[in-house]
Order: C-alpha cells, then structure tokens, then sequence
C-alpha cells in the first residue's frame, strides 16, 4: 500500500503514529511527500529539501529478522537504491551504512528506527533528485542527480524500481537470515573499500584501512595490526569525497 502526500512532517514520524494508532498489518507500507518540514537523518541531523524536488518516501514493515538484527536492511535499502539508480545508468557509491555519493557528494540518506512494541521497522530514504542548485552550506558535500546529469527523474518510476530491487534483496536476506548474499555486492558499492577511514568512536577515534563488512553489516577497519568491527561508531573517509 502506498500513500502520497503533499506535505508532512516527516514520512517516518507520519508512519509512526500510524503504528501507534493501530498500524500493526503484515502488510508493507510505503509514504510518499512532496515535502517535509521536519525530515531528518542520522543522529537527528536535519535533512534540507525544496518541495518536488527530492524523493522522500519511508517504508514501514515487520521484517522476518529480529529487531537486533534490522540494522541490516539500511544496507539492503542503500543496494536497491543503488540498483535502482545504475538502472538509470547513474553509478553510486555508498558510504557506510546509510548514504550514497554521486562524484563524491551525497545524494542519498537513509534512516531506519525500530518499533520494538510491535516488531515493526521504518526505513526512510531521501533522495536528491531534481535540485537545480544547493545550499550554500552544503554545495561541496551534496549533490542532485540534475546537477550532475542534467536529467529530470521521474519519481514514481524511480520508487518503483527501488521497491522492486528491495524487495528481491530483502528475500535473499531473509532466506540466508544475513547480508551474505549481498556482502560482496555492498563491498563492490563501498566508496571506502581498502581505503583509509577516520572511525568516530566515543572512545576516541582511529584511523585505519576499511576491509569491507561481515554478514551482519558491521564495517571491518583493520588497524593497529588488527581488525575491529564497528556497529555504531559513524564513519568518515577523508580525503576521497567532500563531506564528513
């Protein structure tokens, strides 16, 4: 089921209070807007958008995973809208976990919460599309795909194309009960793969070289002749594209 909207909040907050009202189907449940005035991304940063020209949408689901383990399908999410957009030939990379980067500026972030009363999941995904220009605060670190292709996107064939490639992902995630028939593919995207990354842990940050990631998503930084796993800790890779 599908709802489109001219204007929200946030598609995440309007799907939460949808679970809160009742919303407890099997039933996946995507929400579109032409604009947000409260979007937001990772660690509660803001997500900025001129309404029509970015593709905001948040899929609400009760994935066949654990909660523990859902963090897994921020993944998936950013391989299908990988997928989706080498469809369009626009090749992305991805930054670990949750962002896609375009001639290495984002264009793509997505957030995925958890509902642990009812075991559902939201993933919300902004896409840069139809910007004509950026910010002056964000015009070396984002992009849109008219800036760098000079092409128009069509929404919703672009959401439809994503939802498809999601989907297929998430039944080989499901099947395997891991990202490992996904894991080469993801390493393959990473903009940081056998690069060196700054790893912001709150017990000090390190420097390392990324080795890609397990079946489980956590990204692999080999350092100090050894190799760490890191779950939560945000990283920043410097000195290959523009933002931190």
């Amino acid at each position: 089921m599908i709802i489109n909207l001219d204007e929200i909040d946030s598609t995440n907050e309007y799907l939460k209070r949808m679970s809160k009202d009742g919303w407890n189907s099997d039933e996946t449940l995507i929400v579109t807007a032409q604009y947000q005035t409260s979007g937001k991304g990772r660690r509660g940063r803001s997500w900025v958008t001129q309404p029509g020209t970015t593709l905001m949408f948040s899929v609400m689901m009760k994935p066949k995973l654990t909660l523990n383990d859902c963090s897994m399908l921020t993944l998936v999410m950013a391989l299908a809208v990988r997928r989706a957009l080498c469809d369009m030939d626009i090749e992305t990379k991805i930054k670990w976990p949750n962002d896609l980067v375009l001639n290495k500026k984002k264009i793509c972030g997505i957030l995925t919460e958890a509902i642990a009363e009812t075991g559902q999941i939201i993933i919300g995904v902004g896409i840069n599309t139809n910007q004509d220009s950026m910010p002056d605060d964000l015009k070396d670190s984002a992009t849109s795909i008219l800036m760098e292709t000079d092409d128009c996107v069509d929404h919703d064939s672009l959401l439809d194309n994503i939802i498809y490639h999601f989907e297929k992902l998430t039944e080989s995630v499901y099947e395997a009960g891991d990202l490992s028939p996904v894991r080469e593919e993801y390493e393959e995207s990473l903009v940081s793969m056998n690069s060196k990354v700054t790893v912001l842990d709150p017990n000090g940050e390190y420097d390392g070289i990324c080795k890609g990631i397990d079946d489980k998503g956590q990204l692999i930084v080999e350092h100090d002749d050894k190799e760490t796993k890191v779950y939560a800790g945000e990283v920043s890779v410097r000195g290959i594209y523009g933002y931190v």
